[in-house]
């Protein structure tokens, strides 16, 4: 049986979403879990849903501040002077956006979320004063990647670009024994997901169709299946899976 006791674990983007599942479901492993995200009261929320609300600790903060975050991370590891066991980066911004309209700072802004602040906690919570030794990392990413959809570039670069540097990360945080994995996640019942596909339709005045009609093995998942795979390569039982991208898609590509 997996188990988080004793260890510490940051979760980014907890106040909804896969993120919100993440946290509550290693709390009921007996986690102490720190949530970061920027609207408090569904902070406040998401920690009221957890296993011993009291155990765990939240900071409200806006991930596009990529220069404050090793401040960040040093409040995260201070406020009860343990250091980390683990890293899940929920955290993440859509971008429906058509090719014309796209420019510099539109892309920056989805990178600043989705990317750079992960490789910048990365850089920080590496630091022995800030992690143990044996750590694990995860990166939340999309099947968007192998099956992209019109209008989300930026959205897509942002996640191939950390998603595919999983093994590079691992090798310099190797003499640690720091392993970094990343999910590729499917369709899923959040709604951030809901959100995007409205905004894609309204874009392209389209009626919604359903894209799972000609698969009938493929299936929405819900938060908690993509959980399941985070826990398993959060725990000790995925100690010598390093580097790797494990895709979790309802069988879109069958």
């Amino acid at each position: 049986m997996i188990t988080f006791k004793n260890k510490k674990i940051l979760v980014t983007g907890a106040s909804s979403g896969i993120g919100r599942e993440v946290a509550i479901h290693l709390s009921e492993l007996e986690a102490k879990v720190v949530l970061i995200a920027r609207d408090e009261d569904r902070l406040k929320e998401t920690i009221s849903l957890m296993k011993e609300p009291k155990k765990h600790k939240y900071f409200c903060y806006d991930l596009e501040n990529i220069d404050d975050i090793s401040t960040l991370v040093t409040n995260c590891v201070g406020y009860n002077n343990l250091k980390f066991d683990g890293f899940v980066h929920c955290a993440g911004i859509p971008a429906v956006l058509p090719f014309k309209v796209l420019d510099y700072k539109k892309f920056e802004k989805v990178f600043k979320i989705n990317t750079y602040s992960y490789l910048e906690i990365i850089k920080h919570l590496s630091k022995k004063q800030n992690s143990n030794d044996e750590a694990s990392i995860i990166f939340l990413s999309s099947i968007l990647e192998e099956y992209p959809k019109k209008a989300q570039i930026p959205y897509i670069m942002s996640k191939v670009s950390a998603s595919n540097i999983s093994k590079a990360i691992s090798l310099k945080l190797q003499k640690r024994k720091i392993r970094v994995n990343s999910v590729l996640v499917g369709s899923v019942h959040t709604k951030m997901v809901e959100d995007t596909e409205k905004y894609r339709l309204l874009n392209n005045n389209i009626e919604k169709t359903n894209e799972t009609k000609h698969k009938p093995t493929c299936k929405i998942l819900s938060t908690r299946e993509v959980s399941n795979m985070v826990m398993f390569l959060l725990s000790d039982s995925a100690k010598y899976i390093i580097g790797e991208n494990y895709f979790i898609d309802g069988g879109i590509f069958i």
